[in-house]
C-alpha cells in the first residue's frame, strides 16, 4: 500500500507541475503585477486543477507514511521526474530524446535495486523527545550552513545549495507528517490536533517552500533539482532509521549494492535534470501554437514530500 500510494503521490505531483506551469504560461504576454497574476490564475481551470491536484500529493503521500517506512515512501516520490517526462510526451506531444528515456530507466532501475536490496522494515515509530532534538538541532545546523553558504558563488552553486537545504526541510517534514500518522492511528482526528506533529507539518512545509523557490530563482533548474532529489532521499533514509528505528539490510554486500543502486538512481536524476525538453517559457515564444495543441509542455518542478 505505501508503494501504490506513493506513486500516486508522485505522479500527482507531476500532474501539478504540469497544469500549473500550462496555466502560466498561458497569461506569459500579458504583464501583470503580482496580485492580478494571483486573480487571472484562479480563474483558469487548470491552475485549479493542478491545486487540486497538490492537495492530492500531500493527501497520496500521507497515506503512503502511514503505511510504510521514510526510506521507501521519499525514494519513490523521486518518480515524479518520469511521469513528468511521459506527461509531457504522451499528453503535451513533446518530443523526448532517446537518451532522456535512458535516464528514466538508469533512475528506475536504481530506485528498484535500491528497494528489493535494502527491504526496509516498520520500525518502532515513536521516536524520544531526545532523538528528536538532536535529529532537528543537526539538521537545522546543516540548514543554516546551506543557506549562509549559497549567498556566494555562481548562480549554479548558490541553486544547489538551496536546493540542498530545500530537501533537508522537506525530509524533516515528512518525518512530521509520519509522527502526525501515528498520532492519527493511536488518538484519532479529534486528537490530531490536540498534538504538535500537525503543527511542525504546516512550519516545514512553509519554510521548505520559501527556501524551493530560493533555489530556483537562484540559478538554473537542473542544479537546485538535482540537489533536491538527491539529498531528499538520503536524508529521509537517515531519518528513517534514526528516528523510527527502520530497519535496511546491513550485511556488507548489501549495503555496496544499496549504495550502487541509489548512485544510478541519483545519475538517472540529473541526467533526467539536465535533457528534459526546454522549458515551457522559453518554447512558447518560439512558437504560435496554442497551449495544449501539442507544442508547450511543463518543465519538471519537484515537490514537497
Amino acid at each position: 500500500m505505501s508503494i501504490v500510494f506513493a506513486l500516486l503521490g508522485a505522479f500527482s505531483q507531476a500532474l501539478t507541475s504540469v497544469l500549473q506551469r500550462l496555466a502560466n504560461v498561458a497569461g506569459a504576454d500579458e504583464k501583470r503585477s503580482g496580485w492580478k497574476t494571483f486573480l487571472f490564475l484562479i480563474r483558469q481551470p487548470l491552475w485549479l486543477l493542478g491545486m487540486a491536484c497538490m492537495g492530492g500529493t500531500f493527501v497520496f503521500t500521507a497515506l503512503a507514511l502511514y503505511f510504510g517506512e521514510l526510506a521507501t515512501v521519499q525514494p519513490i516520490l523521486v518518480t515524479e521526474l518520469i511521469f513528468t517526462l511521459a506527461l509531457r510526451a504522451l499528453w503535451l506531444r513533446d518530443p523526448i530524446a532517446t537518451r532522456t528515456w535512458g535516464a528514466a530507466g538508469m533512475l528506475c532501475a536504481g530506485l528498484i535495486g535500491f528497494l528489493v536490496v535494502a527491504d526496509p522494515q516498520e520500525g518502532h515509530g515513536r521516536p524520544t523527545p531526545t532523538a528528536w532534538a538532536v535529529a532537528l538541532s543537526s539538521r537545522g545546523l546543516v540548514v543554516v550552513a546551506l543557506v549562509v553558504l549559497s549567498r556566494w558563488g555562481s548562480p549554479a552553486r548558490r541553486a544547489a545549495l538551496l536546493g540542498a537545504a530545500a530537501a533537508l526541510v522537506w525530509a524533516i517534514d515528512a518525518a512530521f507528517v509520519k509522527a502526525a500518522t501515528v498520532v492519527l492511528a493511536h488518538d484519532g482526528w479529534s486528537g490530531l490536533f490536540l498534538h504538535w506533529p500537525v503543527y511542525a507539518v504546516v512550519v516545514s512545509g512553509v519554510l521548505g517552500t520559501t527556501l524551493l523557490e530560493a533555489a530556483f530563482a537562484a540559478g538554473p533548474l537542473a542544479a537546485s533539482q538535482s540537489a533536491l532529489l538527491i539529498v531528499d532521499p538520503l536524508a529521509s533514509i537517515a531519518i528513517g532509521v534514526e528516528l523510527f528505528g527502520e530497519q535496511l539490510r546491513r550485511s556488507p554486500a548489501a549495503i555496496v549494492l544499496q549504495a550502487l543502486c541509489l548512485g544510478a538512481m541519483f545519475a538517472g536524476v540529473v541526467l533526467l535534470s539536465r535533457w528534459a525538453p526546454p522549458e515551457m517559457e522559453a518554447r512558447a515564444k518560439r512558437s504560435p501554437r496554442p497551449v495544449g495543441a501539442g507544442g508547450a509542455a511543463g518543465d519538471v518542478t519537484p515537490g514537497p514530500a
